[in-house]
């Protein structure tokens, strides 16, 4: 698989993951119904005269308007909440790496996005790890970043019990069972 090829893959799999942490808002039982019945009314054409109207008029419609659709943000938005993020860094021969993490934890997935990872070494591939506040790692994916040192990668389960995540480099293309070095990049999950 190319690069680009690769890339979109991520990027059609980043975008899956965040629609996942979206929720669908509901407007109140009192505005739906406001809504409704406004829609329901015949529209009624007005002619107006061909003078124009005073400032004064239009400024106060415009008023009026500004509030009106400032009112009805207010009502339509209970808001999906932010979904929190941690960070990663790296150390050693990844200084300089980083990743963000978005937990989408009602849907037992996480995005992570890393940026300025250098290219794995032949024959070797990253691997992703979730470590519990025991020491046990379980093996969350392999991946390598694109020629930019970038990759997005999608973690199909839920974060919680688990306390760092962290990356090394094993064999590949499909790494370990468990970490065979010390990671030189980690984060603690919050």
């Amino acid at each position: 698989m190319s690069d680009q090829e690769q890339e979109e893959l991520n990027d059609e799999r980043t975008l899956s993951a965040l629609a996942l942490g979206l929720r669908p808002l509901t407007p109140s039982p009192d505005l739906r119904s406001r809504v409704l019945a406004a829609a329901a009314e015949p529209a009624r054409v007005v002619q107006l005269p061909r003078r124009r109207l005073p400032v004064t008029l239009v400024a106060a419609a415009m008023v009026l308007i500004s509030v009106a659709a400032f009112l009805l943000g207010q009502s339509l938005h209970s808001g999906p909440t932010t979904p929190p993020t941690f960070a990663l860094s790296g150390h050693g021969t990844l200084a300089g790496a980083s990743a963000k993490v978005t937990d989408l934890t009602a849907d037992h997935v996480a995005v992570v996005e890393f940026n300025g990872l250098p290219a794995a070494p032949a024959g070797k591939v990253y691997e992703l790890w979730l470590i519990t506040p025991g020491g046990r790692a379980d093996a969350a994916g392999v991946f390598t970043p694109d020629s930019s040192g970038h990759t997005v990668v999608v973690v199909d389960r839920s974060l919680r019990g688990y306390s760092v995540m962290a990356v090394t480099v094993e064999q590949g293309p499909t790494g370990v069972s468990s970490p065979t070095q010390q990671p030189e990049m980690s984060g603690n999950i919050s």
